[in-house]
């Protein structure tokens, strides 16, 4: 399902990391991840790539793989929707229960506006693959070897629930979370004063949390819409709507990331999109700036400065 005009892809510096590429405050808060009892999964069912899965289906699958991989992968839960759905992050790591010193963390977060979908499915695909062509494929082993890697598929398992396939407007509700709230405009802001209480956004204050209590130098953050890499800042003092650079203290860095993900990206790195709903939209390199796109306050690159800094980008896919 495509989105209203998008949202962006984050990454953070280590010259460990080399994920595959994919065609996507200061608060004391009390540590609440859980883990999962991994006997409840079920038997792995073969991967078909060809039907989204639901909130149930998505928890029963996580389940079964950390279960058949429990020396690389260790689901927990950091938190709960409004609707109670918990908000799954899968680690893949060896020795994924201990934290190694020296070891960068590294986390992808999808689906934070519910209907976009793909970078959900997607996420599940990547875990999937980690865990499978381990010991198998050189890459990937080492990748997970030196790597402390963390996916979370959905932010926004309430607004996924709502969204319908087929519907590209939005007018299902499925962008924004139970409390009517987009997840990616509640975040504290360096510019702007944002108001979003715990009630109305958990999944925020989850997010928040977690990002507090882990040390992460590169991220993720997979939306719909579009395809390109955009890179901070995502809005400035000034909140112009769109076109004005707000350069960050490491743009070289950020557009170095940003570039080296969309030159292995076929389709983005030729920056023409070419989507229905703006068939003339185009990004030089495939990559751009984020408030240079347009202005977005309050989303989740937002709670990574400047007390806990990380180098994040936005990915962008098509929506179907």
């Amino acid at each position: 399902m495509r989105q209203q005009k998008g949202e962006k892809v984050r990454l953070a510096p280590t010259p460990a990391l080399s994920l595959p590429v994919l065609c996507v405050l200061v608060v004391v808060l009390t540590p609440c991840v859980r883990a999962v009892h991994v006997s409840e999964g079920k038997e792995e069912e073969v991967e078909t790539y060809n039907r989204y899965y639901d909130y149930v289906e998505l928890s029963r699958r996580l389940k079964s793989l950390a279960q058949k991989y429990q020396h690389i992968a260790d689901l927990r839960s950091i938190g709960k929707s409004v609707e109670d759905r918990e908000l799954w992050v899968m680690r893949i790591t060896r020795e994924p229960r201990a934290d190694v010193p020296g070891k960068p963390k590294f986390k992808y977060v999808g689906n934070m506006h519910g209907d976009e979908t793909v970078s959900r499915q997607v996420l599940v695909y990547l875990i999937e693959h980690l865990l499978a062509r381990y010991g198998e494929d050189q890459r990937v082993t080492e990748l997970v070897n030196n790597t402390d890697i963390y996916i979370m598929p959905s932010m926004n398992p309430d607004g996924f629930e709502r969204s319908v396939e087929g519907e590209c407007k939005g007018d299902d509700r499925g962008r924004v979370n139970a409390k009517n709230v987009d997840l990616n405009r509640s975040f504290p802001d360096q510019f702007k004063k944002i108001d979003a209480n715990t009630e109305d956004a958990p999944e925020r204050t989850a997010v928040m949390q977690w990002i507090a209590e882990n040390k992460f130098v590169l991220s993720g953050n997979l939306h719909g819409g579009t395809v390109v890499a955009s890179y901070p800042f995502d809005d400035s003092p000034s909140h112009k709507q769109a076109g004005l650079y707000s350069q960050s203290p490491d743009d070289a860095l950020f557009r170095y990331l940003a570039r080296v993900y969309a030159e292995n990206n076929p389709v983005m790195r030729t920056g023409e999109p070419n989507c229905a709903m703006d068939s003339g939209e185009k990004f030089k390199d495939g990559i751009t700036n984020g408030a240079e796109w347009y202005d977005v306050a309050g989303n989740m690159v937002s709670t990574h400065r400047p007390s806990h800094p990380s180098c994040q980008n936005t990915h962008k896919t098509p929506e179907s």
